[in-house]
């Protein structure tokens, strides 16, 4: 067998070969986009925006082709020549009444062409046949069409297409590898045709123009190809112009181009060409920096969960650079395992191992961090959700109280009663039903003893400056998971804390396969020139349902009756200095509202803002199914306080308690875990999460429970709710 070969980052096995060869050689010959669909199917091969990647496939094939490996139909038709632009045959439209300036310009808009079938598209070819440099040259590859109108007339026309795919100057200021250029230069996009018609003199308007290109191109990209752009780059030949529009709207001039082209060196030099960039986002070049994604193995949910050695596997991949501090770490979380409920030093058997394992908590190492030591238990829990169709992660921070450690650095306050500890903001992952899989991603900080801000003046701050940015940070994790398991559809799900203008930009420019669910806090404007609230409340209520609260402090579970709306909307981007050039950005809401609350008793109401489509009840109801999921966190937060003590644990450091919340986060997600199974899956077998040593601990402790059959029997077939339901008790 010889080695498969790679082409456009797929491999092509020996076996796909014959295959694809075979379909060649059928009678009639299939199509070129015929023969590249059936191998996108064989590979499962798709665009960013969910469709078939012909074009990347067909470029595949012509390689195959070139080698000698396979009769490519395509290369047996000969093509009628390059592909032009066509004449309309109608004159150009006039230009009256244009004012000198661009700010008196009355209805200065931008036109998307919708595609070739569009009334306007013929005007587009005339406009750029009749006054641009490249003539009846077309776009090639994914493309955007502009027609640049106003009160006066159609006064010039834009396009936008693929990104060129080797450029010195631009390479260099991204600063990417090749792995990377060859990832993510789907987020870079090429202004490839300006043109502001000759007879037109408008002061500014090209500027204006592009500016007006900026504020919508990453929207209408992203809504037909799926991908949301990061940078605009384009060529400006400084024979026939200065650029001067371009560097009025901001862009950067970073070099010059070879003068090759498309085709490489073989090709007739062409004159150079200032080559100029427009970042889209704060962080493109560190965007597109980031290396391809690493495969991930998918693993079974309950896999190894029943070993007596489970904290191995989850443990698997730990690298601390030093053996003996990984072997520690595996100490530590078995140690725990055994003894959940137990003090840091009474988990451990003997004094030699206790002493160990605060040689961990107390390394000098500053790179031994929670993030760290959590790492291969995320994995484990990325491969658990490899497997999974949708997977719900909500956001959430708590508070962890060490107001009696009196001698521990680095703590902070957490209320306004004088208590201190730390923050903890984690990303739990949960499928649909309520069982989770694991902790994809927590962070810990302090706040300064006392508050180093005035709250008038936190809108003005950048978002780097604020606690806020733990949302941005998860949300982020979470981006890194849906592009690791491009098949898994990944719902952030976060509270009024996460409603974050940066965050739905952030979901929206993150991979098509993570959307999410926030609870609105803010009564934002809309583009209609509208509230946010004033315009829910105006729309039909679409929906009468009740909805199970779970118990809070200080009141009881209950039904609520609501109402729900829902609606398409736009919003504006905050009216502070650092977000006023923002894009609007196009969302959903769904509220939920109780009319008739319970006396005293707060009415539910949930403002809830989506980029997924709601269009009907049921799209409506399951936003809401998986907003009800984000309560399952505070569980997950009740057991790793009350079940696994995190509360209770003493370090001189603050740095040395966030090392040992790492396992009571890990400890805490599997004993949810069981309770979730017992109550989901009251019949699954107990054998199937226990080891027969912890069956026979367990059932030795239910002092009221009849026993006919040992537990440790494989035979007995023992269910898991039982078992479960007493660990929960003594847990909570």
């Amino acid at each position: 067998m010889s080695m498969p070969i790679i082409l456009s980052g797929r491999v092509f096995t020996d076996e796909l070969i014959a295959h694809t060869r075979e379909l060649c050689q059928a009678q009639p010959p299939p199509s070129g986009n015929d023969l590249a669909r059936e191998v996108c199917l064989q590979l499962d091969w798709r665009s960013p925006n969910g469709r078939w990647a012909l074009s990347s496939c067909k470029v595949a094939l012509r390689k195959l082709h070139k080698r000698g490996l396979i009769p490519w139909p395509g290369a047996q038709r000969a093509g009628p020549g390059p592909r032009r632009l066509r004449r309309s045959g109608q004159p150009l439209p006039p230009v009256e009444g244009l004012p000198p300036r661009v700010d008196q310009v009355a209805n200065l808009h931008l036109r998307l062409l919708t595609g070739a079938q569009d009334p306007l598209s013929p005007l587009w070819n005339d406009l750029m046949i009749a006054q641009h440099p490249c003539g009846d040259a077309p776009l090639v590859g994914s493309q955007l069409r502009y027609l640049i109108g106003s009160g006066s007339g159609w006064l010039g026309a834009l396009g936008f297409g693929p990104a060129a795919w080797i450029l010195g100057a631009r390479d260099t200021w991204i600063g990417w590898s090749v792995q990377a250029r060859k990832h993510n230069l789907g987020g870079v996009v090429g202004l490839a045709r300006l043109l502001i018609r000759t007879e037109v003199r408008c002061a500014n308007l090209a500027s204006k123009v592009l500016a007006l290109a900026l504020q919508r191109l990453p929207e209408d990209w992203q809504t037909r190809y799926g991908v949301r752009p990061l940078l605009l780059e384009t060529f400006v030949d400084r024979h026939h112009y200065h650029g001067h529009c371009f560097l009025a709207a901001n862009w950067r001039r970073v070099g010059t181009s070879q003068g090759r082209g498309r085709l490489g060196p073989e090709t007739p030099t062409k004159s150079p060409k200032d080559i100029l960039l427009f970042p889209l986002q704060d962080d493109a070049r560190q965007r597109l920096q980031m290396e391809p994604p690493q495969p991930v193995t998918p693993r079974p949910l309950l896999e190894g969960l029943a070993q007596n050695d489970w904290w191995t596997r989850e443990l698997a991949d730990l690298d601390l650079g030093d053996r003996r501090l990984e072997h520690r770490a595996h100490l530590i979380l078995a140690a725990r395992a055994q003894q959940p409920n137990a003090t840091f030093y009474g988990s451990f058997e003997d004094r030699h191992q206790s002493k160990r394992a605060y040689a961990l908590m107390a390394h000098p190492d500053p790179q031994i961090t929670l993030a760290r030591l959590l790492q291969p238990h995320a994995e484990a829990t990325l491969a658990r959700s490899a497997l999974e169709p949708v997977v719900l992660l909500p956001q959430d921070t708590s508070s962890l109280n060490y107001s009696g450690l009196r001698q521990t650095t680095g703590l902070g306050y957490i209320n306004h009663e004088g208590s201190r500890g730390l923050f903890l903001h984690g990303l739990l992952a949960w499928r649909p039903d309520g069982v989770p899989l694991g902790v994809l991603h927590a962070h810990c900080w302090a706040r300064p003893e006392v508050p180093t801000h005035n709250p008038r003046h936190r809108n003005g701050k950048a978002i780097d400056e604020k606690e806020s940015l733990c949302w941005l940070e998860a949300l982020r994790s979470a981006a890194t998971a849906a592009r690791r398991v491009p098949h898994t559809t990944f719902i952030t799900l976060a509270d009024r804390g996460g409603d974050l203008y940066e965050l739905h930009d952030l979901v929206q420019a993150g991979p098509p396969n993570l959307h999410a669910v926030v609870r609105a806090q803010h009564d934002r404007n809309l583009q209609s020139h509208q509230k946010l609230w004033d315009f829910m409340a105006a729309q039909p209520v679409g929906q009468r349902t009740t909805i199970q609260v779970p118990r809070r402090t200080g009141q009881p579970a209950r039904t609520a009756a609501v109402e729900v709306r829902w609606a398409q909307v736009t919003i504006l981007p905050p009216e502070v200095p650092t977000k006023k050039t923002w894009p609007p950005l196009r969302l959903w809401a769904v509220w939920v509202v109780e009319p008739l609350p319970p006396a005293d008793v707060e009415p539910l109401e949930w403002m809830l803002l989506t980029d997924l489509p709601v269009e009907n009840w049921a799209q409506a109801q399951e936003k809401i199914q998986w907003y009800r999921r984000r309560w399952g966190n505070e569980e997950w937060h009740r057991m790793l306080k009350s079940g696994c003590g995190a509360e209770r644990r003493e370090f001189t450091t603050a740095e040395h308690l966030q090392r040992a919340l790492a396992f009571e986060l890990i400890l805490a997600w599997r004993m949810l875990l069981l309770v979730k199974l017992g109550r989901r899956v009251p019949d699954l077998p107990a054998e199937a999460i226990f080891a027969p040593d912890e069956l026979e601990v367990l059932w030795r402790g239910a002092k009221k429970t009849r026993r006919t059959r040992a537990p440790s029997d494989p035979a007995a077939g023992h269910p898991i709710g039982g078992a479960t339901g007493r660990l929960a008790r003594r847990a909570q």
